[in-house]
């Protein structure tokens, strides 16, 4: 290997795209030390030539001046393999694409079991019966991927973590408990669903509480209750002699992978594949929820 002529290679590329050797390091995972030392000479390890092609937007073949090196952009080719998928397939090969991914995040990849895709997304407990999802975990310092890859059903997640951790993205720690509360009560995860089993329309709390055989107040005083989260949205209708409110859901996805993710820290069983990289970071940061850092802010 040149090692002279790769840094200069490298050095044209990333000057190219207006990049600072500290973009590059960070975007590769090394310092701007070790970028510096590349371009003045030394040898960056050949695992990393792939991921510093693909920032550097060119192929392997370019850092070696070698015929075929033309620009390359994973984004752009991402979309030209999509754009080339039947409608109807597209979002199974984004699952199947993100298990590749999450392989391919072990440093050894010998250490990852060789397997494709499972038949079944559930698998019975012999001993009690219950059905539980047959779940994959990949966890590193830097982030978390959790996924169900099955033919019959899939579903893949990303989390890199934040700067600040996951934890200071989240909601004060009271309004969780009022959430959970209101989930709680007979009647609403029912009423929930049945909302989101219909396409866009506005209920008046008469139909929906004729529809699940519930005291017209107890859907009235869940459906005001989920309106103060946002869940619902309600509107005034103005009848012949009188106003009164009507209800909906609007775009509401979030209510599939919540209950997904539920049912999945439920599970004693399920994991398929748990792994990681020796270096896996506790989830949270252990410092406290945003109610308590607004606090210490306000001291402040």
């Amino acid at each position: 290997m040149n090692n002279a002529f790769i840094g200069g290679q490298i050095t044209k590329y990333r000057k190219e795209l207006g990049m600072t050797q500290e973009e590059l390091g960070k975007a590769v995972g090394v310092s701007t030390q070790a970028v510096s030392r590349w371009e003045n000479g030394g040898a960056p390890d050949v695992a990393l030539l792939p991921a510093i092609a693909s920032t550097l937007k060119v192929t392997v073949d370019a850092l070696f001046g070698r015929e075929g090196g033309e620009r390359f952009d994973i984004h752009e080719a991402l979309a030209r393999w999509l754009a080339g998928m039947p409608l109807e397939n597209r979002f199974d090969q984004i699952c199947r694409l993100n298990w590749t991914a999450m392989k391919n995040l072990v440093a050894d990849i010998t250490k990852f079991p060789e397997m494709g895709y499972l038949e079944a997304c559930e698998q019975e407990d012999q001993e009690t019966g219950e059905r539980y999802l047959i779940t994959s975990q990949a966890w590193f310092k830097d982030g978390f991927m959790l996924d169900v890859h099955a033919e019959d059903m899939s579903f893949a997640s990303i989390w890199p973590r934040p700067k600040k951790g996951y934890d200071a993205y989240f909601a004060p720690r009271d309004l969780y408990r009022r959430f959970f509360r209101i989930l709680a009560r007979p009647g609403c995860l029912e009423l929930l669903e049945y909302l989101h089993s219909r396409g866009f329309r506005l209920y008046v709390p008469g139909t929906i509480a004729k529809a699940l055989h519930m005291p017209v107040e107890e859907i009235q005083a869940i459906l005001d209750e989920l309106c103060t989260f946002r869940i619902l949205r309600k509107e005034e209708l103005q009848l012949e002699e009188t106003a009164t409110h009507a209800y909906y859901q609007y775009g509401s996805a979030e209510i599939v992978p919540f209950l997904y993710i539920a049912r999945c820290m439920m599970q004693t069983e399920g994991h398929l594949v748990a792994i990681g990289n020796g270096d896996k970071a506790p989830l949270l940061n252990g410092d406290g929820w945003k109610e308590e850092k607004e606090k210490k802010n306000e001291k402040k």
